[in-house]
């Protein structure tokens, strides 16, 4: 076989690529650098030999020394910055602004690593192609300037490289989804909300309202989407439709499916839609169906099986419940379903109840710090006046303080066969 090239440092790149290409080596596990190690050495020597066979070019010792180096800097050294990155017990989101500029997200504060750097933006790139080898069907280059992937994880990967990274280099988030609750008895010991309010989420569940969860980017819509999911009684039949698989629930419950949407594809592939997806899930028997997020035309088809009786959840970005709920109106009304205001608000009636998640933060000393996630609204939605939905307020305080106001709601009969008594 003839090399392309008789640059000693490109053969011996070429080859030692091929090599971890066929033994799928993983480079960002501790045993997968160390074979790595290995198999560079084991190039070199195999080049080596060549060159003194006078089959190949050779190289100094400087040289040899210089490509090694470089083979460990840009394999074994970009699995090292990804393993710490990933493992990271404090980080719940990584953002890489330039090679220089790394930051996390601890949960109470956004604060920049200064000892963690690329050397250039080629090597960021490696780093986010290198974790999207793991993800089928996912590229970053000229054809697909950005994307976003799910890894093996569980975390969510968002890259773009230039043009459409204005600032000149390739910027990534990696948002990490590490449970520290599963349940809504273990929120309740992060003190997100309190017992009572547990109990009754839980007997709203049981007794199959449709629930909306609502709250700001990272405010724990979906870690309490997942603890109530895990409320369902296990014999129900469940589909989970999401654009970027992050519930549990398909691995959790018994008798539950998960759809993923996809966009179209460079290589033709169509795109699946979420709003597509959700239709089908109507054609699979389901008791209830869960979608991930609403924020599009899937609005409308999730609002049509609320209609046709499936008991479902959803989550929506809103800065209070009531906003959050303004939302689902606009998004129905831009579909493409061709509705006016009153009957968008007709649909969203269908819902029974919102619970807002939080994220307080406060500005002490000039430094903007968060506070813990908390629930601070629990709200029926009680009806409709005129071209406003009203909303019937259950709880009262935040987090571990939220206590039951002891107002409605209209299914209270309900709850109290699925197990919340109010007296």
């Amino acid at each position: 076989m003839v090399e392309l090239t008789v640059e000693p440092a490109e053969t011996v790149r070429l080859r030692l690529e091929r090599t971890l290409a066929t033994e799928e080596v993983n480079l960002a596990s501790e045993a997968g650098r160390g074979r790595t190690e290995e198999l560079i050495e084991e190039t070199i020597r195999s080049y080596e030999a060549e060159a003194l066979s006078g089959q190949a070019p050779p190289f100094s010792s400087e040289e040899r020394a210089a490509i090694a180096a470089e083979l460990r800097n840009e394999l074994v050294g970009l699995g090292a910055i990804a393993e710490r990155m990933l493992a990271d017990p404090l980080a719940q989101e990584w953002m890489i602004n330039g090679p220089k500029r790394l930051f996390r997200d601890t949960g109470e504060r956004i604060e920049r690593v200064p000892d963690l750097v690329f050397d250039d933006d080629r090597q960021v790139r490696a780093f986010v192609e290198r974790l999207l080898e793991q993800v089928e069907g996912k590229r970053l280059d000229r054809i697909t300037p950005r994307v976003e992937a799910r890894l093996p994880d569980g975390s969510r990967l968002t890259a773009a490289i230039p043009p459409v990274s204005s600032n000149g280099s390739t910027i990534c988030t990696i948002r990490r989804f590490r449970l520290a609750a599963g349940t809504l008895d273990e929120l309740v010991a992060l003190d997100f909300l309190s017992e009572q309010a547990a109990g009754f989420l839980a007997a709203c569940v049981r007794a199959g309202k449709n629930i909306v969860v609502s709250g700001r980017v990272s405010s724990g819509k979906t870690t309490l989407l997942n603890a109530l999911g895990q409320a369902i009684h296990g014999t129900e039949r469940v589909v989970v439709c999401e654009s970027s698989a992050e519930l549990q629930l398909p691995r959790l419950l018994p008798n539950c499916v998960g759809y993923e949407a996809r966009p179209a594809s460079p290589d033709g592939l169509p795109a699946v839609t979420l709003d597509a997806l959700v239709s089908d899930a109507l054609r699979m028997n389901p008791d209830r169906i869960l979608v991930g997020e609403c924020r599009g035309p899937e609005t409308m088809a999730m609002l049509w099986s609320f209609a046709t009786g499936h008991a479902g959840m959803t989550s929506v970005h809103g800065e209070s419940a009531e906003h959050a709920l303004q939302n689902l109106v606009r998004f129905a009304l831009t579909s493409g379903a061709r509705i006016e205001t009153e009957q968008a608000l007709d649909w969203v009636r269908d819902v029974d109840l919102v619970v807002h998640c939080d994220r307080p933060r406060s500005f002490g000393a000039g430094e903007r710090r968060f506070l813990p996630r908390r629930i601070d609204e629990i709200v029926e939605v009680a009806g409709v006046e005129g071209r406003r939905l009203t909303l019937n307020p259950l709880f009262e305080g935040a987090g571990s303080e939220l206590r039951w106001l002891g107002s409605g709601p209209a299914y209270v009969d309900e709850l109290e066969q699925a197990g919340f008594h109010v007296g």
